[in-house]
């Protein structure tokens, strides 16, 4: 366990959701978002609309986005 907690967990957790809610939302496996919050994926490599997806999910602003989840360089 990271003495870290994973701000992605701790915001999941705050608003009651489950792994597969983020999954299903984002359009990913329930494994990738367990390897977010484990930190075994160092760098999330989202699509434009996955970002959105995740923010609206959350209720995240892109300023209240952890630095690890950022549009990958193609455009989709």
């Amino acid at each position: 366990m990271s003495e870290q907690e994973s701000p992605l967990k701790k915001r999941r957790e705050e608003l009651g959701l489950t792994q597969r809610d983020v999954a299903v939302a984002v359009d990913i496996s329930v494994q990738t978002v367990s390897n977010w919050e484990t930190g075994r994926y160092q760098e999330a490599k989202l699509t434009l609309t996955q970002i959105k997806a995740l923010c609206r999910l959350l209720n995240w602003t892109l300023e209240d986005l952890p630095d690890d989840f950022r549009p990958s360089s193609s455009i989709d």
